[in-house]
């Protein structure tokens, strides 16, 4: 935990544990599980034991890959719940929207948060920072990054490791300085209302001293201090739940790492062994048994392996073998409900639905309860810091003189559950409240369509005006002949006098 600037004066990077988990974490996400576990089959005790294992086992596991990629699965999934759809920014005035259209268009928004929600997941930590692109760009702006967590250093208060006092950017990389190349490190200071840019000569591991910007080509045209006029710094960042006293949110991949091991390891096993036995074993008389005149070798020709038997007159036979290997795929069913259990993922959201059968769309939100538990709190700890990150972008926007750009407050953003929607099923709910009396057409119209106010009135309108004029309806007393009791002007006559 960093609680002051004086690391910049000794070791970079100042947390290795912390970086070295993340380059794990990225080998497992992209599929390279030998790299990090090297100890998932170890052939020389089988070496040892039958020399004719030899041709199955002469490489290392590296060549052969049977990776479960779970990692992969979990970030996918959840990511695709998450930000698989558009998520709605909504201003309040048409400038607010021209201004949150242009962040949006420029950054590539809800790109950039399905990648920040992988990074969650993988590092326990997603860190993005907005940047303002001035007039030399070609289409100037601010902008939301995602940055990498592995070049992110938090300076927090000691009395609240919750508080950041600063965000230090730092990487290396190597430069030519005067005439031979060199090794430095570039260091954003992140503090609110500003941004210090920093050059350090490292000395190995050593960060040795601070050099000017200008020694750098690249860097000649940084100022040493950039007021940016954020009452916050730029930089932001979503974190899962942390360990006690850290700083740092906890991976999902932690409690996955030795369940995904075990399940890998029982799978190259299970195929090693079926390997083997593809190879069958014979038993028969010496006889079988041929000599090779020029090495006097005793061979017998035959694809598999033989042993012979003693005595005269014994049939050759293939040795039948049992692997016993239903409790291998026992143990794997196991792990890989483990495996669901500790990822919040139900089964349901691969597709995997009991008996087979397809289910409503009610039914299915069931399933998933587990699953959109575990994205509604992603989405709680994206919610604030992507409001502040879209208020302080429109900020810049409106101070860089950006065209019709202001400043904007969102109260929300409007984040999508990414499931499929079953319409049938919500046009028959929205028709049974209509009818009960429990909703209008419009707030009805507004949740089927997902769309605004406004639009919902244009489709009302649109809906009113394709209705065609009812014919109207012949009262059953007009166009009646008169009856022949009744005089011109319909009373009746005098009743007869009787005699």
């Amino acid at each position: 935990m960093l609680t002051d600037m004086t690391w910049l004066t000794k070791t970079f990077p100042p947390e290795p544990d912390r970086i070295r988990e993340y380059e794990e974490n990225s080998h497992l996400y992209e599929g390279d599980h030998h790299m990090v576990w090297r100890d998932l089959w170890d052939s020389h005790d089988l070496n040892e034991l039958d020399t004719t294992l030899s041709t199955f086992f002469g490489t290392v596991y590296g060549a052969r890959k049977l990776e479960y990629n779970w990692f992969l699965v979990v970030c996918n999934v959840f990511s695709d719940f998450l930000a698989g759809e558009p998520i709605r920014l909504i201003g309040k005035s048409e400038q607010e929207q021209t201004t949150l259209d242009g962040i949006r268009d420029r950054s590539n928004l809800d790109v950039v948060i399905h990648r920040l929600s992988t990074d969650l997941i993988r590092f326990g930590d997603a860190v993005f920072k907005v940047r303002f692109r001035g007039a030399g760009h070609a289409i100037p702006g601010s902008v939301i990054e995602r940055v990498d967590p592995s070049i992110w250093f938090p300076v927090v208060n000691p009395d609240n490791k919750d508080e950041y006092i600063a965000h230090v950017l730092a990487w290396r990389f190597s430069a030519v300085v005067g005439q031979s190349p060199a090794n430095l490190m570039k260091a954003e200071i992140h503090t609110a209302g500003r941004i210090e840019h920093r050059l350090y000569w490292m000395g190995g591991d050593k960060i040795d001293h601070q050099i000017p910007l200008q020694m750098v080509e690249r860097y000649a045209n940084y100022p040493d201090v950039e007021e940016t006029n954020v009452p916050y710094p730029l930089v932001f960042v979503a974190s899962n739940p942390k360990k006690r006293f850290d700083v740092y949110g906890i991976s999902d991949y932690k409690h996955m790492k030795s369940l995904v091991k075990e399940l890998e390891l029982r799978a190259i096993k299970i195929a090693s062994i079926l390997d083997i036995h593809t190879r069958p074993a014979v038993c028969g008389p010496e006889s079988m048994i041929s000599t090779d005149m020029s090495t006097g070798d005793e061979t017998l020709r035959m694809n598999g392996r033989f042993f012979p038997v003693g005595r005269d007159g014994v049939r050759p036979f293939y040795m039948e073998w049992d692997g016993k290997l239903d409790s291998s795929f026992k143990e794997m069913d196991e792990i890989t409900d483990m495996l669901y259990k500790v990822t919040d993922l139900s089964p349901a959201a691969m597709g995997h639905f009991p008996g087979g059968q397809a289910v409503s769309g009610s039914a299915w939100r069931r399933m998933l309860i587990r699953t959109i538990a575990r994205v509604n709190r992603m989405r709680l700890a994206f919610n604030v810091p992507m409001r502040d990150a879209i208020r302080a972008a429109s900020m810049l926007d409106a101070r860089g003189m950006i065209i019709g750009a202001v400043e904007v407050s969102l109260r929300d953003i409007g984040w999508q559950d990414g499931l499929p929607r079953d319409l049938l099923e919500d046009v028959k709910i929205e028709q049974t409240r209509k009818n009960s009396g429990l909703t209008s057409k419009r707030h009805a119209i507004m949740r089927i369509d997902a769309c605004t106010e406004a639009e919902a009135d244009a489709e009302l309108a649109l809906m009113e005006s394709e209705i065609p004029d009812a014919p109207r309806e012949q009262s059953p007393f007009t166009n009646r002949q008169p009856r022949a009791d009744l005089n011109p002007e319909g009373d009746r006559p005098e009743p007869r006098k009787v005699q």
